[in-house]
């Protein structure tokens, strides 16, 4: 599995060519909700007093996503802004600040953030939350924050968001031991789908 990394922290990465010519900056995260997929990124040109661009990133002009630039093969890849704000894909990637409801009912937490892979895949692998204490036992806070995976019966409304109830076996408080428990996740569902 490649790195996980959360959206949050992809906010102002260089966007680079594979020429080494830093052509922008991450602004925004698009996401299709439903799809569990980044479709691109809003950009803003390099530099302090840079305001956006009126052109954006598709997720299938990148060439690599990593933790220190998205990297594309050339200026070319920037395209027309509507190409990734799609009305329809932003209404679905409106998942931050959602109640995060398992597929039995209960509610866990709030969502704060979104966890994606790196590489080539754009994949959202799970959801940073403000977990309730009954999801996170024995906190003496009231909400602790945890990464809780996606799984695949995933449903997103712009108000709630449905994880499987047994997504929630596999929380963890920071992303290198969370990837460790999404690699787990995703081998017990292999084998269940068997």
């Amino acid at each position: 599995m490649n790195e996980l990394l959360a959206a949050r922290s992809l906010t102002t990465l260089p966007v680079v060519t594979l020429g080494g010519d830093a052509v922008a900056q991450i602004k925004d995260t698009v996401f299709d909700a439903a799809a569990g997929r980044v479709t691109g990124f809003t950009l803003s040109g390099r530099g302090l007093l840079s305001g956006p661009l009126k052109q954006s990133l598709p997720w299938s002009a990148v060439h690599a996503l990593g933790p220190h630039a998205v990297m594309v093969r050339d200026a070319q890849a920037l395209q027309d802004t509507s190409v990734v704000v799609a009305r329809r894909e932003a209404q679905q990637g409106r998942v931050l600040h959602a109640k995060v409801l398992t597929d039995e009912g209960a509610e866990v937490g709030t969502v704060l953030d979104v966890v994606v892979e790196g590489g080539t895949s754009g994949r959202v692998v799970g959801f940073r939350i403000a977990a309730d204490k009954s999801l996170v036992q024995g906190s003496r806070r009231r909400r602790q924050r945890v990464y809780v995976p996606r799984g695949e019966t995933l449903a997103v409304s712009g108000r709630a968001l449905v994880i499987p109830a047994d997504a929630t076996r596999y929380v963890a408080d920071d992303l290198p031991a969370f990837t460790a428990r999404v690699g787990a996740f995703r081998q017990e569902h292999r084998g269940a789908a068997s």
